[in-house]
């Protein structure tokens, strides 16, 4: 008899608890069982300005002494992103990221959070002229920027020794861009680009392209003291993705 009262006892709390599997009498209680994950919490824009290279960083770096001048910052969204090149005007488009920076035309198609740039000019008059343009874009996502990173990489490599050809509406404007040089590091690609616009060379530019975490870092550099070598544009290039590995 204590035994029937016990075995009852037990279905009853099996009952109120709902199920107790193996109870005599109690269903299993097999309903699913919903869960609520938490939302994955959505990108957000970073400033991106404190991770632009200084003028005493660029004078160091590249070693051209303490005069320089640093221009202001332009920092926003897309919209900031340059459009000097705009769609169809360039052949082949696929090399327009290594023979311009920072253009529309390269990134406006990827889920960019933020842009920051600057320009600077250093050297004196006792020595040669050095000039930069540096662009940090900030993607969705990590993801987002490894991946674009290893589509430019291999665009660049695509475009070695080839000439973009850049029409302009007006006649006598348009713009013959050579890519030549295109080296690859970890994290950097560079390359050498001559522009020649109505038959008059510009100073060879020195492009290199890197990424750290979720940023791409873009430069320019024109330096005539390095004809032909793209280590400054690395160095400036790797000096950003290190401000921005230690400041995220």
């Amino acid at each position: 008899m204590a035994m029937k009262r016990a075995v009852a006892s037990a279905a009853g709390v099996c009952a109120v608890l709902a199920g107790c599997a193996g109870a005599p009498g109690v269903p299993a209680d097999n309903r699913p069982v919903v869960r609520i994950e938490p939302a994955a919490r959505p990108a957000v824009a970073i400033p991106l300005t404190p991770f632009l290279p200084d003028a005493p960083e660029l004078a160091q770096t590249l070693a051209t002494g303490p005069d320089g001048m640093l221009g202001p910052a332009v920092e926003g969204g897309a919209e900031v992103l340059l459009r000097s090149v705009g769609d169809g005007q360039a052949t082949p488009a696929d090399c327009v990221s290594a023979a311009y920076r920072l253009q529309q035309a390269v990134y406006g198609a990827r889920p960019v959070l933020a842009v920051a740039s600057n320009s600077w000019a250093g050297g004196g008059f006792d020595a040669a002229p050095v000039s930069g343009f540096f662009g940090i874009v900030q993607m969705a996502s990590a993801g987002e920027a490894r991946d674009f990173f290893a589509t430019i990489s291999e665009q660049w490599r695509r475009c070695n020794g080839q000439t973009v050809a850049l029409q302009h509406p007006d006649p006598g404007a348009g713009e013959l861009s050579r890519i030549t040089g295109v080296d690859f590091g970890d994290r950097v690609v560079s390359a050498d680009v001559l522009h020649v616009s109505a038959g008059t060379g510009a100073p060879t530019a020195m492009r290199a392209l890197g990424v750290a975490g979720d940023c791409i870092v873009d430069v320019e550099l024109i330096d005539p003291r390095t004809r032909g070598d793209t280590r400054g544009a690395v160095q400036v290039a790797s000096l950003l993705l290190d401000k921005i590995d230690s400041g995220r």
